[in-house]
């Protein structure tokens, strides 16, 4: 392979590297439920790199224990398993295990536009947002409320011995399987607004769906006094307090209610706090339906990369690669470095000299000394090109 190719497949492996950290900055957490968001609300957005994976844990205070078929932390916890990956950038899969009985539900989202397509570009253009259609609770159980309720375990009979699901009277009305909806998410950091401004980055998100954003049961106010009939909408923005941290404050609208949450991640490890239904108030003693009173609930999760995982080695083999080049640019630039001096110092001497046959000589040490400089310029270019596609060391944060 020429030296021209090297190069350039070193500069594309760099590219990558970065396009995946840059990418990672540009994230979301986990939603309560139902894959990436803001809490209870999803976005127009997919982890750009095909691999990345999420795992959440969330867990959320509801009054009537009997009601609280979560993952079997504790009474009156209802709990919530989800996993989710990107495929390409475009697509995000994943499955939400909301009972240890177990009963489930997939989803997924499509982005149909991605606004890092046009970040940049002059006038309006550059702020397109990003586009994105999904699905939730795809699966056998139809009956569940937006917080995941509505089955508990039936009695075994003759004609079905394995414990069927069934759904309690309060959720008979409910039909959310299959929920739909479509969203539209803008994000920028307030520096690309105003030279010098804060690194600070905020995303505002509104979209509509049915199912789990509209659908009531018919219990009408009993199940949520300010319904919005679908819409739904949120903020969320980030700060950085370290290179390799992210926290992130989020206000929503989930076609319910308003929830306020607090989200931090080091390096994929996330955990956030959320006070949901904010506007519904406090619950009376006497509450039995898990609705129209205030909740407190936590996530933790992880996101990583798998392809990343199963070959961690080979990648720090190819930033050490790329970490030996520059230490030859450096290396080659120096001794161009010191050229250029005695180059200069040989001028200087040839311009104290009135001697007719030594002007040929200076002629051509200058001739010298710009072909020098040209090169030492080259050198100097390839090198910031590498520094900037270099990845950072993952073992020296």
């Amino acid at each position: 392979m020429s030296i021209i190719h090297r190069w350039y497949a070193i500069t594309a492996l760099a590219g990558l590297v970065t396009a995946s950290s840059a990418g990672a900055q540009q994230s979301y957490p986990q939603t309560l439920y139902w894959g990436s968001g803001l809490i209870d609300i999803p976005v127009a957005w997919v982890s750009p790199v095909s691999g990345d994976f999420s795992l959440g844990f969330s867990a959320k205070t509801i009054k009537g224990s009997r009601l609280s078929s979560g993952l079997g932390i504790g009474q009156g916890i209802n709990s919530n398993l989800a996993l989710s990956a990107s495929i390409l950038g475009r697509v995000e899969l994943g499955l939400s295990l909301y009972s240890d009985d177990p009963e489930w539900g997939l989803f997924g989202r499509a982005l149909l536009l991605d606004e890092e397509q046009f970040r940049g570009r002059p006038g309006i253009t550059g702020w397109i947002p990003s586009v994105a259609v999904g699905l939730e609770n795809v699966g056998p159980y139809s009956k569940i409320d937006r917080f995941a309720l509505g089955y508990h375990l039936g009695a075994s009979t003759n004609a079905n011995p394995t414990h069927p699901h069934v759904a309690d009277s309060l959720h008979q009305g409910f039909s959310t399987a299959e929920t739909v909806y479509g969203a539209v998410t803008k994000s920028f950091m307030l520096s690309q607004l105003s030279k010098g401004g804060p690194n600070i980055g905020l995303s505002f998100t509104v979209g509509y769906g049915n199912g789990l954003f509209s659908d009531d049961g018919g219990l009408g106010s009993a199940y949520a006094k300010h319904a919005t009939g679908g819409v739904f909408g949120g903020v969320k923005m980030d700060l950085y307090p370290s290179p390799h941290s992210v926290f992130s404050l989020m206000v929503e609208n989930n076609a319910w209610d308003y929830n306020l949450g607090a989200v931090f991640d080091y390096r994929g490890l996330h955990a956030g706090v959320y006070w949901t239904e904010v506007g519904a108030g406090s619950a009376p003693d006497s509450a039995r339906v898990p609705y129209n009173y205030s909740k407190f609930a936590f996530t933790v999760g992880w996101q990583s990369n798998a392809l990343a995982l199963l070959r961690g080695n080979v990648l720090k083999d190819r930033i050490a690669e790329l970490e030996r080049q520059k230490q030859q640019l450096l290396a080659e630039i120096n001794a161009r470095q010191q050229r250029v001096a005695a180059l200069e110092l040989e001028i200087d001497r040839y311009q104290a000299q009135s001697l007719l046959e030594l002007e040929q000589r200076r002629a051509q040490a200058e001739q010298e000394l710009r072909a020098e400089r040209e090169a030492l310029q080259r050198l100097e270019e390839r090198l910031r090109r590498l520094e900037q596609n270099t990845p950072p060391n993952e073992q020296n944060p």
